[in-house]
């Protein structure tokens, strides 16, 4: 099953240099001593890169949230901005990770994220957008008295880039009624009682699937957007066939994906080589 959710990071610009604290990139990891430290990554010109430990007092309020993508709170930031604004509205767990905004009062507990009672915001950026659920939850701030605090954390539900399903956008996203709990533009193959790949389907945005049997009905298929998402999907896998449904094959068991799925070899012989072109 696919889903069209982007990098949270990727959905806000960031206007912070990434010059900052001399670091490319970078992650929040334990050190051989036991202490939490942000592992800061820089790349050369020469495409080689060199790494060096910082210490995650020093670390700024602007670097924690764009530089170390700390998703909950960038998101925090930009949402609930009069608890996330520096410094002193963080909080830090017990583990070497990312922190949180801290918030006041806790969101009631669910399985069902889409129809909880978190509050659900639009994320924009230039060609996409995303529906985020906030929640106010407890996290473990002291292992050793497991002392909590109440933070943000934002539950990505789905997101979409121009242009396809940018108008058809809805934050909180309809659930499909199939047995595969997917929201608006999922993928995923059908098989029939051999375990064979037969089908493939989409979740759309009214909240209702749409599937086509055989590969030759889902490359012709009505449903455009089901045609190209078939292509989206498999063409690392089926490039030289993707126009050509007759030479797609199951040379394993795809677990509904494009995985295990080939193109066999056509008018060609085994052991043959030659060159192929392919419409995308």
């Amino acid at each position: 099953m696919s889903r069209f959710l982007f990098a949270a990071s990727l959905l806000v610009a960031c206007a912070v240099s990434t010059s900052l604290l001399n670091c490319d990139y970078g992650l929040f990891e334990t050190a051989p001593d036991g202490a939490c430290v942000f592992e800061c990554t820089n790349w050369d010109d020469s495409g080689g890169s060199s790494s060096h430990s910082v210490d995650p007092s020093t670390l700024t309020f602007d670097f924690i949230k764009e530089i170390a993508v700390c998703e909950n709170v960038l998101f925090a930031s930009v949402l609930h901005s009069s608890d996330c604004s520096g410094l002193d509205d963080l909080v830090w767990t017990s583990e070497c990770e990312c922190p949180y905004c801290g918030c006041s009062t806790e969101t009631t507990a669910t399985d069902d994220v889409y129809s909880g009672n978190g509050d659900h915001h639009v994320v924009s950026a230039l060609v996409s957008k995303i529906c985020l659920e906030s929640l106010c939850v407890p996290v473990v701030t002291d292992a050793t008295t497991d002392a909590t605090s109440l933070v943000y954390q934002y539950e990505p539900l789905v997101s979409v880039a121009s242009p396809r399903f940018w108008d058809e956008f809805t934050c909180p996203p309809p659930m499909c009624s199939d047995s595969q709990e997917t929201t608006p533009g999922d993928t995923w193959f059908t098989e029939n009682d051999a375990g064979d790949t037969e089908g493939f389907c989409y979740c759309k945005w009214d909240g209702t699937e749409q599937c086509e049997t055989g590969f030759a009905n889902i490359v012709a298929s009505s449903d455009a957007v089901l045609t190209e998402l078939y292509k989206d999907e498999c063409e690392y896998y089926l490039a030289v066939c993707l126009n050509e449904p007759t030479r797609v094959f199951q040379r394993r068991s795809s677990y509904y994906s494009c995985g295990g799925l080939g193109c066999d070899c056509g008018e060609n012989s085994a052991g043959e080589t030659w060159t192929s072109t392919y419409t995308d």
